[in-house]
This record gives structure tokens, sequence and C-alpha cells, in this order.
């Protein structure tokens, strides 16, 4: 998981996902070191990445947008 450019390391999260399949909330097993409002960059166990900004001072945040991203190689594989 990222806040901006600094890497906050692997932290267990629990996913809550909507009646639509889509992820709405990540619980963490604790409270994170970033502010109410930041938003992190959080990849999930197979693969996908999800944008969340966090909320308040709990170990919860609201999922905001998700991946693909666009591929960031320069050259092809």
């Amino acid at each position: 998981m990222k806040c901006g450019p600094r890497n906050l390391g692997r932290i267990p999260y629990r996913l809550e996902v909507s009646a639509g399949g889509q992820a709405s909330l990540v619980e963490f097993e604790r409270r994170l070191p970033a502010k109410d409002g930041d938003h992190l960059h959080l990849t999930l166990e197979d693969g996908r990445m999800l944008d969340c900004q966090v909320i308040d001072s709990s170990p919860y945040c609201s999922v905001v947008g998700d991946g693909p991203y666009p591929d960031r190689r320069t050259s092809e594989r």
C-alpha cells in the first residue's frame, strides 16, 4: 500500500463489496499512518489495484476508484 510516494508496507485488510460486485469499503487491521482524506493506492492479493480515501481516525477507507492502471513500461515484454 502506498500513500503518495510513501510505501506503507503490507497491512492486513478486509474488503466489503456492494451488491453490484464493486468494492466499496476497506477495513484495515489497524489504523493507518495517514491523515483523514489522504488517498491511498492499495494492491489487492489478487493483483487488482484500488484507490482509497482515509475516513477520519478509523481503520476504514472508502474505495474511490479502481484499476486497471495504464501500463508504465517503456518497452514491450
